[in-house]
């Protein structure tokens, strides 16, 4: 129920006169009277309320659509513009089939014949009642899926006339929802299934209630893509079953949501398919949803079907990033994602905030793969977030993953618009601050190698101590991990620890540069970390070696909480290298003011 980001997507300093701390009571301050103090700069915002989208207010509800649109994904404008409601482009009703809700989608620059003419379709979920959750009674016809078109680039936008084109979920099904339509062409699902015209393809989020989580899977004719037929679910997985360990593989809870099918071409070639969903309902402390992708094997059925079968399962995000939907970018021969983060304040201040989520940063995922992988038997053939192949004639795997990094050219053009600063190799025994850095927006890039503790970076922190974040890489637990416990004065906000699975591998080396003419087998070398922080206000993006990704917020109270510095556990060291900071990232909002709040600008 989340709303689309493919092509209807919907910056600061320190609140402005108004001294907090510890003890205010955020609940009795004036609504937006805290707009600016933790706002990202840097990151996809909507102009105010509840990035979901409600435009009215922090909380869920009156879920619409708004649009912006970037040429480099990185500036933005809103199409409308950002005042009242001239900032949303499709609006609930006024007819009874979405009158209580649009919720997510996806769109294409396609008319409903499947020809490239100008024409956008977006492809959403229309809600008639409410409310409609997992682990509440279905109300029969809730959902429907519809289609709006735009013929002037996206500028305005109209209900298709025949809406809602599908009605009816599943024959059968005892559903725990059915929506968030995800729908492409796709050549090699064309020939996987022998069809002999062109096919669009889609899948949505649902499940079958006391059964497990599903991803139902239709096709339609791409001469009308009206005219979707059912054809099954991918994979029948039972409920809150999980891959593996929990703990690296997640779980699939009860209910699937915004799910995503598509397939990536290795560098040789190769197709891998791969599902992504998020998972409601897995039960675990810190993941009440779960951000997945699944890589399996495709087979097709004998009703002519698809046949999913995971071979790996993983975290699309380790920490609080959900509804990851992805787009194919056709110009640059990359499929790009994108992710909702929530906010971690337990609902308190989120009133004086004014505002509630953000976009993590646009990441290109891809097949990740890592050779001459030095394993067990056991390790290799245990299910878990990689697949390994075959060992090769030298004992080694090639491990397979989805990998997952901020878009480079993005990275880039925003490292043009902040100060750099280069900090020297070092080996580190202690925990440091890094001199003359003082941030609340900026990206570290490190490498930090033969860490034999805990290891990694200081973020947020104030001078005395007081608030801090810390981010670390364990070779004990095999955890990055980010420890809020400290990042905030105010209690009452989500100060857990955020962590996740990573495990470095180990990789044989051989020395090819022997007189004789023979190779010798060399120590096997584990992998160095090396990790991407952005720090965007409250939101924290940490990313580590192509294929792991953790969100998470924090919101330290005081305004001198800008300190970054290198963090060395107890009896610890490591060398970090090419260590490098750029700070003071400003507005990718060249058109919006620092504040958009309703009350405090301009209608």
């Amino acid at each position: 129920m989340f709303c689309s980001i493919v092509l209807a997507l919907l910056a600061g300093s320190p609140a402005v006169g108004l001294d907090i701390n510890a003890n205010t009571n955020l609940a009795e301050l004036p609504i937006n009277s805290l707009f600016t103090k933790w706002r990202p700069t840097y990151h996809f915002t909507a102009p105010r309320g509840w990035l979901n989208w409600n435009p009215n207010d922090v909380q869920w509800g009156n879920i619409s659509w708004g649009h912006a649109v970037s040429h480099d994904m990185i500036d933005w404008v809103d199409v409308g513009g950002w005042r009242g409601d001239a900032a949303a482009a499709l609006v609930t009703g006024p007819d009874a089939y979405d009158s209580k809700g649009i919720f997510s989608g996806t769109g294409h620059a396609a008319n409903l014949q499947g020809e490239v003419d100008g024409t956008l379709a977006l492809l959403y979920t229309s809600v008639s009642a409410l409310p409609t959750a997992w682990n509440i009674p279905y109300i029969p016809k809730t959902e429907s899926q519809s289609f709006a078109l735009s013929h002037d680039g996206g500028k305005t936008w109209g209900k298709y006339p025949g809406n809602p084109i599908m009605v009816d979920p599943p024959s059968g099904w005892n559903i725990t929802g059915w929506r968030d339509p995800f729908y492409l062409p796709w050549p090699e699902m064309d020939i996987l299934l022998n069809k002999t015209e062109p096919h669009w393809y889609m899948v949505m989020g649902s499940g079958i209630r006391g059964v497990g989580p599903r991803i139902p899977f239709y096709s339609a004719p791409a001469r009308n893509l009206t005219q979707w037929t059912f054809l099954g679910a991918l994979w029948e997985p039972k409920n809150n079953e999980t891959f593996g360990n929990v703990l690296e593989t997640g779980s699939y809870g009860f209910n699937f949501e915004v799910s995503g099918f598509f397939s990536l071409k290795d560098q040789q070639g190769n197709d891998h398919f791969f599902a992504t969903m998020g998972t409601e309902g897995g039960g675990v402390p810190g993941h009440r949803s779960w951000a997945l992708w699944a890589e399996g094997e495709m087979s097709r059925r004998a009703n002519g079907s698809a046949q999913f079968d995971p071979v790996a399962v993983g975290a699309a995000d380790w920490g609080n990033l959900y509804a990851i939907t992805s787009f194919d970018d056709i110009k640059k021969s990359r499929r790009v994602a994108w992710g909702w983060s929530q906010e971690g304040m337990n609902d308190y201040g989120v009133n004086a905030q004014g505002f509630q989520g953000a976009m993590g940063l646009p990441r290109e995922i891809f097949v990740h793969k890592t050779y001459n992988v030095v394993a067990d038997s056991e390790t290799a053939t245990t299910p878990t977030n990689a697949k390994y192949s075959e060992p090769g004639p030298d004992g080694t795997y090639t491990v397979t993953s989805l990998g997952v990094m901020p878009l480079p050219d993005v990275v880039e053009g925003l490292r043009r618009r902040a100060q750099k600063h280069q900090i020297g190799d070092k080996k580190y025994t202690s925990s440091q601050k890094l001199d003359d850095i003082s941030s609340d927006h900026f990206e570290l890039s490190a490498t930090i190698r033969e860490a034999s503790g805990p290891v990694g970076f200081t973020v947020r922190a104030s001078p005395g101590g007081e608030e801090v974040t810390t981010i670390t890489f364990d070779p004990a637990s095999s955890l990055i991990a980010v420890d809020r416990s400290k990042s905030s004065l105010i209690k009452q906000f989500s100060n857990d620890t955020a962590s996740g699975d990573y495990k470095p591998y180990t990789i044989s080396c051989r020395d090819s540069g022997r007189s004789d003419g023979e190779d010798e087998q060399a120590k096997p070398e584990v992998q160095d970390i090396e990790m991407n922080i952005f720090v965007d206000g409250s939101l924290v993006e940490v990313f580590v070696g192509g294929r792991f990704a953790l969100t998470t917020r924090v919101y330290p109270v005081r305004d001198d909480a800008l300190d970054v510095g290198v963090y060395v556990g107890e009896g610890a060291e490591a060398k970090v290298v090419d260590l490098k900071v750029w700070s003071g990232i400003g507005s990718v909002w060249p058109e919006r003011p620092v504040d958009t709040s309703n009350t405090t600008s301009a209608a």
